[in-house]
């Protein structure tokens, strides 16, 4: 699995409620607190079919205002970079590159509200799933946050949380 990071090795930084990722300069302290995309990306290469992994994370770097001021910084200082899953993953994120996802004003992000609600509709398959989810948290959040999905499943085949009710 190759994961193309021009800067940085990504970094997810769990907390109680939810998880926070982020792109950071190497750092003992954010390596010792946090995991790597790429580890998680890895955990799911051996499945035979769908290989997914969706984040619901703000995209930040929770490290910035602790981390020295380099070059490196102003890199990462808004949003997860970019990534290019090899044929057959997808990864989605609760916001497009760039930009951060929000936690809302519930117990859930809008990400998660919208997610929760449209898994368990029968018969939409997984791209369209996450059409459906782009679509709903873009109105949800008044065209603030945008779910974004990287890569894609393998095209001969098609996916369903739910198949039938």
């Amino acid at each position: 699995m190759t994961v193309r990071s021009p800067v940085s090795v990504r970094r997810l930084k769990p907390t109680p409620t939810m998880s926070t990722t982020s792109t950071i300069a190497a750092s003992p302290t954010a390596t010792r607190a946090t995991t790597a995309l790429e580890q998680v990306i890895a955990a799911v290469s051996g499945a035979r079919k769908l290989r997914l992994v969706m984040l619901d994370a703000c995209r930040d770097n929770p490290f910035q205002k602790t981390m020295q001021r380099t070059i490196a910084l102003k890199l990462v200082s808004k949003g997860f970079s970019n990534i290019e899953p090899e044929a057959g993953f997808m990864v989605v994120y609760a916001a497009k590159h760039g930009e951060t996802a929000l936690d809302g004003d519930s117990r859930n992000s809008p990400f998660a509200t919208v997610l929760a609600r449209e898994i368990r509709q029968p018969k939409v398959e997984v791209r369209k799933l996450f059409d459906i989810v782009r679509d709903d948290v873009w109105a949800a959040t008044r065209h603030t946050q945008r779910p974004f999905t990287y890569g894609s499943p393998p095209g001969r085949e098609d996916f369903y949380f739910v198949a039938e009710k």
